[in-house]
C-alpha cells in the first residue's frame, strides 16, 4: 500500500524548499557585485536541505525547479544564462550529492557546500570558454572566482548546516523523511 501522507508530504517539502531557493535567487538577484560571474549562492542552501533532508533525487529537482522558475522570472528562459545557470546548478548538485552519499565520514556539510561551489564555477567557467568566450586568457581569472566560491561556499554551507541542526532538533519534517542520521 502507498504511504500517500508521506508522499503528500515529501511534495510539500519540496514546494517549500522550491519556494525557499525562487526567493533567495530573486533577493541575490538585487545585490550589486563586482562582477556579473560572481555571485553568492545563497538559493543553494535550499539544494543543501533538500540533500540531507529529503535526498538526491529531491535536491535535483529543487535544483531544476529553481533555474527554471527563476529564469522565467528574470527572462532568462533559454539564454545562455539560463544555460550556464542550468549546467553549473546540475553539475553542483551532482558534486554534492556523491561527497555527501560517498564521503560524509570526511566532510561535513561545510566541504560538501564547498565542492559545489567549486563544481558550479569551474563548470560555468568551461562552458562560457567553449560556447561565448573562446579565450584562454579566461582562465587566469579562475582563481579569483574559485577564491569566492570558497567563501560563499563556506558560508551556505554553515547556514545549511545551522538549518539541518535546528530541522533536526525541532523534529520538524517527521514521518521518517530525513534521509539518515546527520551527525
Amino acid at each position: 500500500m502507498i504511504d500517500t501522507t508521506q508522499d503528500t508530504r515529501k511534495i510539500v517539502y519540496i514546494s517549500l524548499l522550491v519556494a525557499m531557493s525562487v526567493v533567495l535567487h530573486t533577493l541575490e538577484q538585487m545585490i550589486p557585485l563586482p562582477s556579473p560571474w560572481i555571485k553568492f549562492g545563497i538559493s543553494n542552501i535550499a539544494t543543501l536541505l533538500a540533500l540531507v533532508l529529503l535526498g538526491f533525487k529531491e535536491a535535483i529537482i529543487v535544483t531544476l525547479l529553481r533555474v527554471l522558475i527563476g529564469s522565467i522570472l528574470f527572462g532568462t528562459f533559454l539564454s545562455p544564462t539560463f544555460m550556464l545557470s542550468l549546467m553549473g546548478g546540475v553539475s553542483s548538485a551532482i558534486v554534492m550529492g556523491v561527497f555527501y552519499k560517498f564521503f560524509p565520514r570526511y566532510f561535513s556539510l561545510i566541504g560538501i557546500s564547498l565542492f559545489g561551489a567549486y563544481a558550479h564555477t569551474t563548470v560555468v567557467i568551461i562552458l562560457v570558454y567553449y560556447f561565448i568566450i573562446h579565450h584562454k586568457e579566461l582562465f587566469y581569472l579562475l582563481p579569483v572566482f574559485l577564491f569566492f566560491s570558497a567563501v560563499t561556499g563556506i558560508i551556505n554551507g554553515i547556514i545549511a548546516n545551522k538549518l539541518v541542526m535546528k530541522v533536526i532538533e525541532e523534529k520538524v519534517l517527521g514521518l521518517n523523511l530525513l534521509q539518515k542520521d546527520y551527525y
